[in-house]
């Protein structure tokens, strides 16, 4: 499992070396109901066209993980206590 805080590039290496990953996309600040599960091949979550930082900076950070336990594991520590995640990515269906 990895957290990318105010690194788009490692975050997009990750995206681009993990293509059958998983992702959280978390408020900047712990939010319970803001965690939301994507597939790392979901076009929300990733473009070398965005802005730097448009990613893991400003208002956003990523968890992200080979496996989904890690990341029921990582939305408990979010705040939300049965693991569960506040939505799946209607985009890519995680």
């Amino acid at each position: 499992m990895n957290e990318f805080v105010d690194d788009d590039a490692g975050y997009l290496a990750w995206l681009a070396d993990h293509p059958t990953g998983l992702v959280l996309n978390l408020r900047r600040v712990a939010d319970p109901s803001y965690v939301v599960l994507h597939r790392a091949s979901c076009g929300s979550i990733k473009s070398a066209r965005r802005l730097t930082g448009a990613y893991t900076s400003r208002s956003y950070r990523k968890i992200c993980s080979v496996g989904i336990g890690e990341l029921t594991t990582a939305a408990r520590r979010e705040g939300r206590t049965d693991g569960s995640f506040s939505a799946r990515c209607g985009l890519c269906k995680p």
